[in-house]
């Protein structure tokens, strides 16, 4: 089914009950939406400083949490049980230490009961996320950088309509955290793709999306919403970004 949005966040609120039964209000009223962009990269970030609200947005999104109100649509349709179409890479990235990186790939699509055995395809994923050489090697005892290449290629290999990250480069540094930066930037470019992602950085939701989505905290609600002209200069001393930066902190206060 054809739409004009990828993906719908229509009225999502989400609530427990404590010990006393107090109604505890995690997400208020969730309400967003991402653009078909078929022919053009995109990335959106939800920018809040509550990771537990930016964490449970993501897993209901991708139907591993369910809501207490609201539904998810994707391409149209209501997304209510995970199959694949939305990828959700958490914060610290899941590899199975036990198996290579080709391994981890290979066992994507076995959890599609697809048992293709190409290697081209599984050596051009390995390429397109920079291990090259590593095809062999064990993650268990490397950086999550390289734990996060895995992740990033499992989830390529399923083909989904759009990948989730939470908070994928707030425990990265230095040389690190700018090239996974660009990694994610180039194949989103390269491979048309849509990602949606969680952060608590401002500077960083400025320099890498298109979109910024704010959420305040306690509870998570939809305060506003920037779009970000990747053409501007985004150069952290630029008149551009420093509008940007200002009208955020103001829908703060």
């Amino acid at each position: 089914m054809s739409s004009e949005f990828l993906l719908e966040v229509n009225n999502i609120s989400k609530w427990n009950y404590g010990l006393a039964g107090a109604k505890q209000l995690i997400l208020d009223d969730i309400c967003f939406k991402i653009k078909n962009n078929s022919n053009s990269g995109n990335i959106v970030s939800i920018l809040a400083q509550n990771s537990l609200s930016k964490t449970t947005l993501l897993k209901i999104i991708s139907s591993i949490e369910k809501p207490s109100q609201g539904n998810i649509i994707l391409f149209g349709k209501e997304y209510n049980k995970p199959t694949g179409d939305i990828a959700y890479i958490p914060e610290e990235p899941s590899s199975f230490p036990w198996m290579s990186v080709k391994q981890n790939i290979q066992y994507a699509y076995e959890l599609k009961n697809d048992i293709t055995n190409n290697q081209k395809i599984i050596n051009e994923l390995i390429s397109s996320v920079g291990l090259d050489g590593y095809e062999n090697h064990f993650p268990h005892d490397k950086s999550l950088g390289f734990r996060f290449r895995i992740s990033f290629a499992r989830a390529l290999a399923v083909s989904p309509k759009i990948i989730l990250f939470e908070n994928p480069f707030g425990n990265l540094h230095g040389e690190t955290k700018s090239e996974i930066i660009s990694l994610v930037n180039n194949l989103t470019d390269k491979l048309n793709l849509t990602i949606l992602y969680t952060t608590s950085n401002i500077n960083e939701a400025i320099s890498v999306s298109n979109k910024i989505v704010l959420m305040s905290s306690h509870p998570g609600k939809i305060i506003n919403e920037f779009e970000i002209d990747k053409k501007q200069n985004l150069d952290l001393n630029s008149d551009y970004y420093n509008s940007i930066k200002l009208l955020i902190e103001k829908s703060y206060k």
